[in-house]
């Protein structure tokens, strides 16, 4: 037989996939027990010049001899060299522990492998996905006028929502004519919104001087009497403001803005009033927490992602619209090829995304909702805002320690000082410099993963709760950690 033939054969034989498929399960589970119980470090290696020689070989040429322990040898060595999100010392950024019947869903996209850029390559997969977000909506308290789409993470989602709001602002012209035909559009956003909010504005054509940082208040919210301070001032200005960005969880805090003043404010001056939800609309699965986001009904526009406190894999971004048709509005360009095969353009998704080709995002949290209903996923967000309130007491009532501000959701920043608050005498660089050698000392261990962050001029640890796994008696373990890491 053709050898050609029989490389193409081996490669797609469902025997092999089946028998590799297999043993894969068998070793990621074996993999995520071992994780669980602490018994590897949670990162084996920070240094990226510490790679081992293997991923500077020559690209291999001919297939393996055995794919089933090639793919083996594979994994292995990933999971030797890489981060374990799911070891309970792993406490750093946004990037969760998947839920493990996600990931399983995560194998039925790669599959299945539907591009949701139009309706008939994605017939299934598009009616998961506008009732996933129609059940989001709903979530947020909209009505059956709201609607989104899902778009591949957070920074994205805000780009695509201030796109819609630049053209409403524009009246619909910016698409075709630009920005310069009008008065310069701004937008206000906090000190402590994400950074993609500046650099959507530059992507935009608005400039990043066009974002006029809001002041926050001494629990990092945005200062509503300073936002309309602001808000008139760029009017006066003569600049228009297109948008207000509030956040509902900000990255280096937590924090949700006053989310019902800002919306009230907003409707009043007839501004759009975007919401970065992207790490904190999930309260809204909680009873005990959803009030944290009071307020977030009065959006124009949200943006949630899912892989962040709904624990979904890695991206599975919501950008949802009050009024559905806004998100149709934006784009206005045509593609003969891909859109207008059939009566029903609501159903080609990408009309309303900058994306064409993109997975089958919605499918994982639907999957999860079907097994697992919005109170089972609502319990995960519990657990960790529970957790990080018992984790603040407990700095709390350390004297050697600081904590930045009471955490809202599951984010927390404080500090080590050596001798208790009143005795250190420390310089605010020297503190600074303190703590930058706890969390190399601490990640040297093997035992937590934390990061830092710069609030004003002073160098906090932070730690993100993103694993099911963490418990109090391991947060416990930290600070005494840290404690002898900062011990000269």
């Amino acid at each position: 037989m053709d050898t050609k033939v029989d490389i193409i054969e081996s490669i797609y034989d469902p025997e092999v996939f089946r028998q590799a498929g297999h043993r894969l399960v068998d070793q990621l589970t074996d993999y995520v027990l071992a994780a669980r119980q602490g018994s590897m470090p949670v990162l084996p290696e920070p240094n990226p010049l510490a790679l081992p020689e293997s991923y500077q070989q020559p690209l291999p040429l001919e297939p393996a001899a055995d794919v089933t322990v090639a793919l083996h040898q594979r994994l292995q060595e990933l999971i030797e060299q890489g981060i374990h999100l799911q070891h309970p010392g792993y406490i750093g950024h946004q990037v969760g522990a998947p839920v493990p019947a996600a990931s399983l869903a995560e194998l039925v996209a790669g599959v299945f492998n539907q591009s949701m850029a139009v309706y008939e390559m994605s017939p299934s997969a598009t009616h998961i996905e506008r009732q996933t977000a129609r059940w989001l909506c709903k979530l947020v308290g909209w009505n059956k006028d709201a609607d989104g789409v899902f778009t591949s993470g957070g920074s994205l989602g805000n780009l695509t929502a201030l796109l819609v709001a630049r053209n409403h602002a524009s009246g619909g012209v910016a698409w075709e004519k630009g920005v310069r035909g009008g008065p310069p559009l701004a937008i206000l956003a906090s000190e402590q919104a994400h950074y993609s909010v500046a650099r959507s504005a530059s992507i935009l054509g608005l400039g990043q001087e066009n974002v006029l940082r809001v002041p926050v208040d001494r629990n990092f919210r945005m200062d509503t009497a300073t936002m309309a301070e602001c808000y008139h001032a760029a009017v006066a200005q003569g600049k228009k403001v297109a948008a207000v960005v509030a956040s509902a969880g900000t990255t280096a805090t937590g924090s949700f803005d006053p989310l019902r003043e800002i919306g009230r404010f907003c409707r009043a001056q007839g501004v759009w009033f975007h919401v970065d939800g992207a790490h904190g609309a999930s309260v809204l699965l909680s009873p005990q927490y959803r009030s944290l986001a009071d307020g977030i009904e009065l959006a124009d526009s949200v943006i949630w992602d899912a892989h962040k406190l709904l624990f979904m894999p890695n991206v599975v971004t919501a950008l949802l619209f009050r009024q559905g048709s806004h998100g149709f509005e934006a784009f206005s360009q045509e593609a003969s090829y891909l859109f207008g095969r059939h009566p029903f353009p609501e159903y080609d998704l990408g009309l309303r995304t900058v994306e064409c080709t993109r997975p089958m995002q919605a499918w994982k949290l639907w999957l999860c909702f079907q097994l697992y209903g919005a109170r089972g996923l609502g319990e995960l967000v519990t657990q960790k805002l529970d957790l990080a309130r018992a984790f603040a007491a407990k700095i709390k009532a350390q004297a050697d320690f600081e904590l930045l501000t009471d955490p809202m959701c599951n984010i927390l920043c404080f500090r080590h000082l050596p001798g208790g608050a009143g005795a250190s005498t420390l310089s605010l660089q020297q503190l600074n410099e303190h703590q930058a050698k706890i969390r190399k000392r601490v990640l040297a261990s093997g035992k937590f993963f934390l990061v830092q962050t710069l609030i004003g001029q002073r160098l906090y640890l932070r730690c993100a709760l993103m694993n099911a796994q963490t418990t109090e008696q391991d947060l416990a373990n930290l600070l005494e950690l840290i404690r002898k890491c900062g011990a000269d």
